[in-house]
């Protein structure tokens, strides 16, 4: 069954997610190609053994491959899937078959071309962005733990990942940014936080003694208010707990507001017990929320202020989790436009000023990922944030996709608008020997980088199991 579940939660999501965005940017170059009178031979989402096909009427292939880590568009005189091409292969073509050829194009409609990829997949992210926050609010981070700083005031109060906060010195924190507000308004260092943390218990029900008596039907052994009506203070908190009963043992506290039983909803204590007596031999998965509260030394803190500065501030030291809500506020149409473009340049800005970090050595490459980092992010926003926060995701990367595409490494759309910039600006062709040696090097750089994310995915991952 848990197999079953994360080829659900993680194999799924993964092959739907890099597939929409493939087809996006490659559809990009598709579509200019052929408006600018370019023939493209082969559209093809995935790679290796062919998986279907079908030639359409402008002679063009479109295809599946088996492995779903990529696609290409190939356009009539291209000898292979990058845009390489060979001068014989050319001048077999008919005049009007050179009319139609990727490399007998004006410079100009070559640039289009390839800006179109990394530009759809722009587009497509601010598209999904706007009609996100049209229908739903714009985007807010909720007050969730999603990391602890080491050694920070969080850690050593006790404070967990994925605990939520649910206020500070007792104002409420709705979001994770009032978080930072409440801190940075603290008259003093030492500050209260109602926490809220998300619990689940494995138990099974066994037959217990009752004043004396064994109880007609096997219980776990809580209790807590049994009348169906709305306004019970204590609908679903648990207020006892018998010794040595099978919740004592598993680790029940009072207090202890029950969710779910076996992924169905506890209204009240009435389903609990009618859904234990009815299944009295199964073994229950129960999942609770904890209401805690933790008094937190605030510390002074280093970190990165994004543009190369170390500041120093005093912080809980938790940062936010994946997961993403929206505000009630809904917006106009031309508002969410508006927002879905400033949400994709400020993405662009803040994945440039960190790589631009990497570079001069300000930031560490731990942080770079490939496709297993994408998998897993993929998987834990489809488990915990549901469709929305998987379509969010989805745009995210896409801005990522098209803006990594627009770096100037060669095999890459950007290496590729440099080259066509220079023939421009030249108003020559570049030598086809030279052309090939800087593919060769844009293929040693982009492997080089694969085999580096790819290691730093394994060590997240094994981590992430053993730590």
């Amino acid at each position: 069954m848990e197999i079953l579940l994360n080829i659900v939660y993680y194999i799924i999501p993964f092959i739907v997610l890099l597939g929409v965005l493939v087809f996006v940017h490659e559809f990009g170059h598709f579509i200019i190609a052929r408006i600018l009178g370019v023939k493209v031979t082969t559209f093809s989402i995935g790679f290796g053994k062919q998986l279907c096909s079908h030639r359409d009427k402008y002679g063009t292939d479109w295809k599946i491959g088996a492995i779903p880590l990529g696609g290409y568009c190939q356009f009539l005189g291209d000898a292979d899937a990058s845009s390489s091409t060979e001068a014989a292969a050319l001048k077999k073509l008919t005049k009007k078959e050179k009319k139609q050829a990727f490399p007998l194009q004006k410079p100009w409609k070559k640039l289009a071309i390839v800006l179109a990829g990394p530009g759809f997949n722009y587009l497509f992210a601010i598209l999904v962005f706007a009609a996100l926050f049209f229908a739903y609010g714009k985007v807010v981070y909720p007050p969730i733990v999603g990391a602890l700083v080491e050694g920070g005031a969080a850690e050593q109060a006790g404070i967990l990942p994925n605990d939520r906060i649910i206020s500070i010195n007792d104002v409420e924190t709705p979001d994770f940014q009032s978080i930072s507000n409440e801190v940075s308004l603290a008259t003093n260092d030492n500050v209260l936080l109602k926490v809220e943390r998300p619990l689940t218990f494995k138990v099974k029900a066994e037959a217990l003694d009752m004043k004396g008596k064994k109880s007609p039907f096997k219980m776990i052994g809580i209790g807590g208010c049994a009348c169906e009506k709305d306004n019970c203070p204590n609908k679903v908190t648990v207020d006892k707990i018998i010794a040595g009963s099978p919740a004592d043992r598993a680790g029940f506290f009072n207090g202890d507001v029950l969710k779910q039983i076996n992924n169905l909803p506890i209204n009240s204590f009435t389903d609990l017990k009618n859904y234990i007596e009815q299944n009295q031999e199964e073994e229950y998965e129960i999942s609770v929320i904890r209401p805690l509260v933790f008094n937190v030394l605030l510390k002074e803190t280093q970190y990165d202020g994004g543009d190369g500065k170390i500041i120093k501030r005093r912080m809980i030291g938790i940062m936010s989790s994946s997961k993403i809500d929206f505000t009630s506020q809904k917006m106009s149409l031309i508002q969410a436009l508006k927002a879905g473009a400033v949400e994709s340049y400020d993405l662009t800005a803040t994945t440039l000023r960190a790589l631009g970090q990497m570079i001069v050595g300000k930031r560490g490459g731990d942080e770079v990922g490939g496709i297993i980092r994408i998998a897993e992010m993929s998987g834990d926003i489809s488990k915990s944030g549901g469709f929305i926060g998987f379509v969010y995701f989805m745009a995210l990367l896409s801005v990522n996709l098209g803006l990594i595409n627009l770096l100037p490494i060669p095999l890459l759309d950007g290496g590729h608008v440099v080259i066509f910039l220079i023939e421009m600006i030249t108003r020559r062709e570049i030598k086809a020997k030279i052309k090939d040696l800087i593919f060769k090097i844009g293929l040693f750089i982009i492997c080089a980088i694969m085999i580096f994310a790819t290691w730093n995915d394994i060590k997240h991952l094994i981590s992430r199991w053993f730590d």
